[in-house]
């Protein structure tokens, strides 16, 4: 997961580009009737909401309270805060896990009491969120720090895939022409993922688990942790990259489970044996 940060002062142009399609300018979306909408609202707070008679958002209910709002501290011009997040290729988290990212970021980023929206896009290959949210809160007072945001945004990502088991963003890069943080491909981290995922179903020890992926490419190196190093891609993946669940901690958490479970169906084995033997136990 990876996200990035902006001020604005234009509240109208940041919901309205989060909400309908983003290759439709505003006077198409008049002859259009505003049909095409690319975002779905997902978490609000501190906001009425209202909707037209077609079933949509009406936007400019909510514009107006954020402009509202901003009357109270005039002396900040740029209250608007966009945040956008990015997951992996192919990692879709359910709306429940993006309103908990938000909330959190909420929390952390000092938009608690504040007027904030979320709106959810799935029109690339990354699945990604913007949380639109206004620096000031209901008592006038700018409630936010920027300095430092793409920093802080970086440690926040990491500790949410920790704690929600999402993908790690390999690297987050600026691309100086547009301004963006990109994200690198993560397909092999998906992959990797799902046959780590299918061999601790089966293995009972790190070298046995090492043995089966070496016959998919990977060499697995262990030492305070687990990285797994796919040869033909040249790529090095840490197994905490792919979340808490593939750290060597709970990796060996795992195979113990199988080793008991191995060790059980053992004794079951022994214990029909004996007994159709007549022996008893």
């Amino acid at each position: 997961m990876i996200g990035k940060a902006t001020l604005g002062s234009y509240a109208k142009g940041l919901i309205e580009y989060c909400y309908y399609d983003k290759h439709v300018s505003a006077k198409m979306r008049q002859q259009l009737d505003e049909k095409d909408v690319r975002g779905e609202l997902v978490y609000i707070q501190n906001l009425g909401i209202k909707m037209r008679a077609d079933g949509k958002l009406d936007l400019n209910y909510l514009i107006n309270q954020f402009n509202s709002n901003h009357m109270q501290n005039v002396n900040l011009k740029k209250f608007m805060w966009h945040q956008s997040f990015s997951f992996a290729p192919g990692e879709k988290p359910g709306n429940e896990t993006i309103a908990e990212i938000s909330t959190e970021f909420a929390r952390e980023f000092g938009f608690e009491q504040n007027q904030m929206l979320v709106f959810k896009h799935e029109d690339s290959a990354n699945l990604h969120f913007h949380v639109v949210a206004n620096r000031i809160d209901s008592n006038g007072k700018n409630t936010s720090k920027h300095f430092h945001n793409y920093a802080r945004t970086g440690e926040f990502c990491r500790r949410m895939e920790q704690r929600l088991e999402l993908i790690q963003a390999p690297e987050m890069r600026i691309n100086q022409r547009q301004g963006l943080e990109n994200i690198l491909t993560d397909k092999q981290h998906l992959k990797l993922k799902s046959s780590v995922d299918q061999l601790l179903n089966t293995v009972v020890s790190v070298d046995e688990l090492k043995a089966k992926l070496l016959t998919q490419g990977y060499k697995t190196y262990v030492g305070r942790g687990i990285a797994f190093y796919h040869m033909q891609k040249n790529i090095k993946i840490k197994g905490s990259d792919l979340g808490r669940s593939y750290s060597l901690a709970w990796i060996e958490k795992r195979l113990a489970q199988n080793i008991g479970i191995e060790v059980k169906e053992q004794l079951q084995q022994v214990q029909k044996r004996q007994k159709k033997q007549g022996l008893g136990i």
